[in-house]
């Protein structure tokens, strides 16, 4: 941390939880900084004690001040068109202004999704985007088919993150040599989307697992128009299990201070496959 790099700080009277600063000068005891967007306002932090260097042994120490954390450098568009900043595990520096502030610079670009290794961290965007079409679902469908028989994309794009590709990853696993049971984990806080999650992860697995890809509910399921519903008789299995949500919603919601339809018990579904993959 020397003098003119870029840090975050704990903001401690404001309202933001972090705020990037500049390092004006650094001595043996204290850091004194200033906020990039507030010049008027500079402080200082104090050296903690030291130590060791993550991946390092116990003989290198870093030096550490308090409720200070160095920042990333900032992305490029050419970067951020070529999907590197997709995945938090990139990043020099993780900590939590990183994830915070990389996830909020996806947020505003239109990016609700973000992959921080094998997990997916998702946004609720309080708003209908176009993410779940029959388009974007057949993308994904396809890329984990290919993947599947170890072929890279055609076209050498890497799809962004979605939820799509959790749900396709565990089918691709699911139905691999070892027909290994696969489990999704779908959590968050009130109001962070965790019921459409669910529903979209059931409309993808009944997708694949139907004999047919033609699915008429995605658009529904984010917020279109929904198609008058066929008799009980003529339903497709896809059809009756994305249909049963709104019977395992009926046991119980509730008003929360970010959710007025807040679901106030925990949710078990299992899907069964065939050995033919059909569900």
């Amino acid at each position: 941390m020397e003098k003119g790099a870029q840090v975050w700080a704990v903001d401690r009277d404001g309202d933001d939880a972090w705020i990037l600063c500049e390092v004006l000068s650094k001595t043996d005891t204290e850091l004194k900084l200033q906020q990039i967007d507030k010049d008027s306002n500079v402080f200082a932090r104090s050296r903690v004690d030291a130590k060791p260097a993550a991946g390092a042994n116990d003989e290198v120490m870093e030096t550490r001040y308090e409720g200070v954390e160095l920042a990333n450098a900032k992305l490029s568009e050419a970067d951020r068109a070529e999907g590197r900043d997709g995945d938090l595990i990139t990043l020099p520096h993780l900590h939590e202004p990183a994830i915070l502030h990389a996830i909020h610079e996806r947020f505003t670009y239109g990016k609700i999704y973000t992959w921080t290794g094998p997990v997916l961290i998702a946004v609720n965007p309080f708003q209908r985007l176009p993410l779940y079409t029959n388009e974007i679902l057949e993308n994904y469908r396809q890329e984990g088919l290919l993947r599947s028989q170890n072929l890279g994309n055609p076209s050498g794009e890497q799809l962004e993150p979605h939820v799509y590709s959790i749900a396709d990853r565990s089918y691709r696993q699911m139905m691999s040599e070892r027909r290994t049971s696969q489990s999704i984990l779908i959590s968050g806080e009130s109001g962070a989307g965790k019921t459409e999650s669910t529903k979209i992860v059931m409309l993808y697995l009944t997708t694949l697992g139907s004999s047919h890809h033609n699915v008429k509910q995605d658009e529904a399921l984010a917020g279109g128009t929904s198609s008058a519903r066929a008799p009980l008789n003529e339903m497709s299995i896809m059809e009756r299990v994305l249909q049963s949500n709104p019977i395992l919603e009926a046991f119980g919601n509730a008003r929360t201070l970010r959710n007025d339809n807040s679901s106030r018990f925990g949710k078990f579904i299992e899907l069964g496959f065939s050995g033919g993959s059909l569900l």
